[in-house]
């Protein structure tokens, strides 16, 4: 019976290592496994039959260890966010108590990583729920017991980011993970002297999953923090080269801050020969960002290939597709008719330079250990070429989230997952092109909000900055109004969102669109970068009502 702590024990040598090179730190994957057995002692000396374990700090060696200490008691590890992206630490801690008492937490384990106050606020926010400081073991020894079960037992409950509702805990077993990350490897095409590399946080599944697979593939894993990157995106390359390695998996957000970093300050002198494969995935993989990365950094020797577009999701122990790490003809991109992307409309191949063109990247076809096709809510499949619901199956898929009744799990009659996501096939390979809930319905018509946003980001002078498209009703008035977070002075903010709303309205034919400037970080968003719409329509809310009311404003 398969057992994560086994699998991954029995892969790890004394030559594969976890590396922080920041803090310029080595720990052999030996030592970090002798650890966690130390630290599961540790809290069994104050928790005396943990079933779940809440994980909570910054990336570093002790949250790895967390999880595996977890996984070496038998109990399922809780990926635990940080307040980054909460309303404040009230909203924080509210939602971690939430998920304590969901999940049924029996500890959580922080480190150092956390400042002292917030660690304050959640200690008293979860009483009883013991929390428990990893930073360093204590014991000499581990537990006396081997890890047993396995198998159907849960080994993570992952929660989701809560982008378009509030947060549900995918439930995945041993053989669930077991299964994702066989799948990850072979899907990916990982090579025996792979090293990866991570910035993206450890609680996140693209963060959690991806570190695990790298050692069960008995790979190095260099590991920085968010901030490592997001601060000096060409300084945190440069460290990148630096470290030896040859893996990444980040959201379309890493490259685009690196290509718009290059614009404005010098490239370091940087040989990227040795980058093998850096996977696209965890948010809407944009066509600009991926020609854009590659002509800037091909300079730099990185090769035609290596910026791959995948697809993926907790519910799936990550991977769902992907274009194989081995260098081939590279991803594809498909213009398509904006106008017949509704769920159950056969796609029209149109030119590129036609107005109702969007142009749409594929993301790879599906690994062995997963099936995907296309269908509705009732479980009928769809032909290829036409779009509706991503539906998947296979060992990897969860069996459903935690304490959710049979009624609401996201199944068809016929048992595949319901993804929520819009694509359709071409040639075995996923196409994405929205999600269901972020369809915008105004005056009886369908807009997607990527392609809203889309839009309004490629207006002369409007690159950076989030965006979030959402809907709007006064009363009988319809219409989209799309957040831009800007820091530049209002009257020039004020004239590109003018020029915004005119683009929009001339590209999808509607005239009742608003384009509203915002300060930069306004914008809500989950920890992988997805707008929390819900929230976005909160925001833009108490910004129009704090604003003056013009003369004749129905307000």
């Amino acid at each position: 019976m398969v057992h994560l702590w086994h699998l991954l024990a029995d892969a790890c040598s004394a030559g594969n290592a976890l590396l922080v090179p920041p803090q310029d730190q080595r720990f052999a994957m030996t030592e970090v496994l002798d650890r966690a057995e130390r630290t599961a002692s540790d809290v069994l000396a104050v928790v005396e039959r943990p079933r779940r374990v809440g994980v909570l700090m910054a990336n570093g060696e002790p949250w790895l260890r967390g999880v595996l200490t977890a996984l070496r008691l038998d109990a399922a590890a809780v990926p635990l966010p940080l307040p980054v992206g909460f309303a404040g630490a009230d909203a924080y801690v509210a939602h971690l108590r939430r998920v304590a008492a969901d999940a049924s937490l029996d500890a959580v384990l922080v480190d150092s990583s956390l400042r002292r106050f917030i660690t304050s606020r959640i200690r008293a926010g979860l009483d009883p729920v013991p929390l428990l400081d990893i930073t360093e073991p204590v014991r000499p020894h581990g537990p006396d017991r081997p890890p047993c079960g396995g198998g159907d037992e849960l080994a993570v409950i992952q929660y989701t980011s809560g982008s378009t509702s509030a947060p549900k805990g995918v439930t995945l077993t041993h053989r669930n993970v077991a299964s994702g990350l066989n799948a990850l490897i072979g899907g990916l095409g990982f090579a025996p002297d792979d090293v990866v590399g991570l910035w993206v946080p450890l609680f996140h599944d693209m963060g959690l999953f991806m570190m695990l697979s790298g050692l069960a593939n008995g790979s190095t894993v260099c590991l920085w923090r968010p901030a490592d990157f997001v601060r000096r995106p060409l300084r945190w390359l440069t460290e990148f080269v630096g470290s030896g390695a040859t893996v990444l998996a980040a959201p379309n957000f890493c490259y685009e801050q690196l290509v718009e970093a290059a614009g404005r300050e010098p490239v370091p002198e940087l040989d990227l020969s040795r980058w093998r494969l850096a996977t696209n995935a965890a948010e809407m993989v944009r066509p600009a960002t991926q020609v854009a990365f590659e002509e800037i950094f091909g300079r730099y020797g990185l090769r035609p290939g290596v910026l791959s577009p995948g697809y993926g999701m907790a519910e799936a122990t990550l991977i769902v597709s992907a274009q194989s790490g081995h260098l081939g003809p590279g991803w594809r991109a498909l213009s398509v008719d904006r106008d017949r992307l509704d769920a159950g409309h056969q796609v029209r191949p149109v030119d590129p330079d036609d107005p109702a063109a969007r142009t749409v990247v594929g993301c790879g076809p599906c690994p062995p250990e997963v099936s995907a096709r296309i269908g509705d809510e009732t479980g009928t499949a769809y032909p290829d070429g036409t779009v509706g619901e991503v539906q998947i199956t296979g060992t990897p898929v969860t069996g459903g989230y935690l304490n959710l009744p049979p009624a609401q799990q996201p199944f068809t009659p016929d048992g595949w997952l319901r993804t929520g996501d819009l694509a359709f096939l071409d040639h075995g390979e996923l196409f994405i092109v929205g999600r269901l809930k972020d369809m915008i319905t105004v005056r009886g018509q369908n807009y997607y909000a990527e392609d809203v946003e889309e839009i309004v980001r490629a207006t002369p002078g409007i690159e950076r900055g989030r965006r979030a498209a959402i809907a709007v009703s006064d009363g009988s008035d319809e219409r989209i109004v799309v957040l831009w977070e800007t820091a530049v002075d209002p009257d020039r903010a004020s004239t590109l969102a003018e020029s915004a709303r005119e683009r929009v309205r001339d590209q999808i034919g509607l005239a009742a669109v608003e384009v509203v400037p915002v300060a930069p970080t306004t914008i809500p968003h989950t920890s992988s970068g997805k707008v929390r719409r819900r929230a976005a329509l909160q925001v833009y809310l108490t910004h129009r009502d704090s604003r003056p009311v013009p003369e004749g404003d129905p307000r």
